[in-house]
């Protein structure tokens, strides 16, 4: 799993680079959806559920993962989130129950903050509320077939 330094070397290579570049196995980029905070958690639950059945790993949110350029790829999170709220939003949703991580970090572009959710690895298979479950693989989240 990458270690928010680690992150923060390869978000400085955004300017000549596009974020799909670096992400794998155990890191992904999304950009904040500032039509609603639910699309956001959405995302959140989905990315839970899917990095930990993967072996664990980072998202970041506040980065256009298909553009190049500071200006256009780090857009931000708003300042004033509630990490506790979305802590629990995504443990609530998730079965077995997943705890993330929620870390904000100062960038000089965008609104100025961005957000990585760091998932551990599990030896369950976890599921949302409503039982879908994903796995990574990769670069993408593909459904566990034998998994109901």
């Amino acid at each position: 799993m990458k270690t928010i330094p680690e992150i923060m070397q390869l978000i400085r290579q955004l300017d000549t680079h596009i974020a799909d570049d670096f992400e794998g196995q155990d890191l992904d980029f999304k950009q904040w959806s500032t039509r609603a905070l639910e699309d956001n958690l959405n995302k959140m639950i989905h990315y839970a559920v899917c990095l930990t059945n993967g072996g664990g790993g980072c998202v970041v949110f506040g980065v256009a993962d298909k553009v190049k350029g500071y200006d256009k790829t780090i857009l931000g999170v708003p300042e004033n989130l509630d990490l506790e709220m979305l802590t629990k939003t995504v443990y609530a949703e998730t079965v077995p129950p997943i705890t993330p991580r929620f870390d904000e970090v100062r960038v000089c572009h965008g609104t100025g903050m961005l957000l990585i959710m760091t998932v551990g690895p599990s030896e369950a298979i976890h599921s949302t509320a409503d039982g879908k479950s994903v796995q990574r693989n990769g670069k993408e989240c593909l459904p566990i077939a034998d998994h109901e």
